[in-house]
């Protein structure tokens, strides 16, 4: 069968997917390269949907579950064993954590779910792991981890934090089952000059008209590519804006086990294709060469991401941190994304089979609920974006955030806002996968590798189908 041919040379392809952009956190799942260009210049995404499953979903508890707290002791002589894809966790037990008994296991990125799955199959998972955002709701909504209720932690501990965090860490119950430290809402950074040169203004309040919409950005890109005689670029590739574009899309991916998929994730097939046909960026795959090279050559106007992207060494902006900070260091500024989005996160969860979970609710406790220890990442560049509105809220207006690298500008302005806007999303326990195998038909589609969308779309489910995440 011909889509089963498509299917299969798709899914064959090789796309780079990187974790550039989070400066020591998982970025999550970031699409390369999906080539772009060729879509109407309109104010808002398509609101029909073309050959798509269109069931209702089940509607996410309006309200978090909630049992009293638990009264947990850890097992006489038990062990606490800690699994992390980086030493990074670690640093913030010794700083802030009063358990200091500890068996701390750094698994790679790249085989760091696999090898987790193994572990809870064997029963030999760890007590407490970090879990990254993409991973996060495949965990949540699992008898692998346990409540915060049911290791002894109220919801009023967590009253401070950003909702979308707790949602994305819950079971389909509503129960709370994962919390997060260091989230990351995301803006856009923008090279000034770049800006005053081709925009006509540096100012953010300026700025942000070119980024205010998807038909605004794509006027912008038209602009900036026209006259620089294609210089320079809007963005190095699409996967700056993919996260974006559908990342707060109201629909999921599956209803009950058949893929459904919405305006956003139908339109951005079009919308690639037009930046891609028109040359309206480089076609860098994010965290490549070609990527990170506009970061410093001043070929790129915009980089997307969260205020931890300047810690990165790809981009090197804040010189607190590089002896050789970017030599295009304070000339960047921030401004929204056409649509709130985040980029990565990392969440605290508990083994439901742990036998030390006391230890584990003083871990959580007093890396994620104790503002004063949350206060002190901040100063010390511990986090880049606490998961706290109390503290978040102080450093709106400290000018200690009016960061030189930044041309002055305190970041927490914009993102502040973008945390409270952020959807936790219809997230699906295979969320992962099925965002990197839907970039590829973008990308394939993009490069004029299919005759339609709907092609496009057919080939995505046929996909889905193979790799077992959904039935025909």
């Amino acid at each position: 069968m011909k889509l089963k041919k498509t299917a299969a040379l798709v899914l064959s392809l090789f796309i780079t997917f990187s974790a550039a952009g989070c400066s020591n956190k998982t970025a999550g799942t970031t699409p390369a390269t999906t080539p772009a260009v060729t879509a109407e210049s309109t104010d808002s995404k398509p609101k029909t949907q073309s050959g798509t499953e269109t069931s209702e979903s089940e509607p996410a508890p309006e309200t978090f579950a909630e049992k009293p707290a638990a009264d947990v002791v850890d097992a006489e002589g038990g062990k606490l064993v800690i699994w992390s894809f980086d030493s990074n966790f670690k640093k913030l037990l010794e700083k802030y954590s009063t358990v200091k008994d500890y068996e701390y296991v750094v698994v790679g990125r790249d085989e760091y779910y696999s090898r987790l799955d193994e572990a809870f199959e064997s029963d030999s998972a760890p007590d407490l792991f970090i879990c990254g955002f993409d991973h996060v709701k495949e965990y949540a909504d699992s008898d692998k981890t346990a409540s915060i209720n049911s290791i002894g932690i109220s919801n009023k501990a967590c009253e401070t934090m950003y909702d979308y965090s707790l949602r994305m860490a819950c079971d389909s119950y509503g129960n709370i089952k994962g919390l997060a430290w260091d989230l990351s809402p995301s803006a856009v950074f923008y090279q000034r000059t770049l800006a005053q040169q081709y925009l006509g203004s540096s100012d953010p309040a300026e700025v942000s008209k070119s980024f205010s919409s998807w038909a605004a950005f794509l006027t912008a890109a038209r602009k900036i590519n026209k006259e620089s005689d294609g210089a320079v670029k809007i963005t190095a590739g699409t996967g700056e804006i993919f996260r974006s574009y559908i990342g707060n899309r109201s629909t999921p991916w599956k209803v009950g086990d058949k893929l459904q998929t919405d305006a956003a994730v139908e339109s951005f097939y079009e919308y690639a294709k037009t930046l891609n046909t028109e040359k309206l960026t480089f076609g860098a795959s994010t965290g490549s060469d070609e990527w990170k090279a506009g970061m410093r050559n001043k070929t790129v106007l915009s980089y997307w991401g969260p205020v931890s992207l300047a810690r990165t060494e790809a981009f090197a902006l804040d010189p607190v941190y590089f002896r050789k900070a970017n030599p295009t260091s304070g000339d960047w500024g921030i401004v929204q994304a056409p649509e709130s989005f985040t980029w990565g996160g990392d969440w605290i969860m508990v083994t439901s089979a742990s036998d030390m979970k006391k230890s584990c609710a003083d871990i959580m406790t007093s890396v994620c609920c104790v503002q004063d220890n949350l206060k002190d990442m901040m100063a010390g560049g511990m986090a880049g974006f606490v998961n706290s509105k109390t503290v978040i809220g102080a450093a709106k207006t400290d000018e200690r955030y009016n960061f030189a690298w930044l041309g002055g500008q305190n970041p927490y302005t914009i993102l502040a806002p973008v945390a409270e806007s952020i959807k936790a999303g219809p997230a699906d326990p295979d969320d992962a996968r099925i965002k990197e195998i839907y970039s590829r038909t973008v990308n394939v589609y993009a490069n004029g590798g299919f005759g339609s969308v709907k092609d496009a779309i057919a080939t995505f489910r046929e996909l889905l189908i193979e790799t077992k995440i959904v039935k025909e």
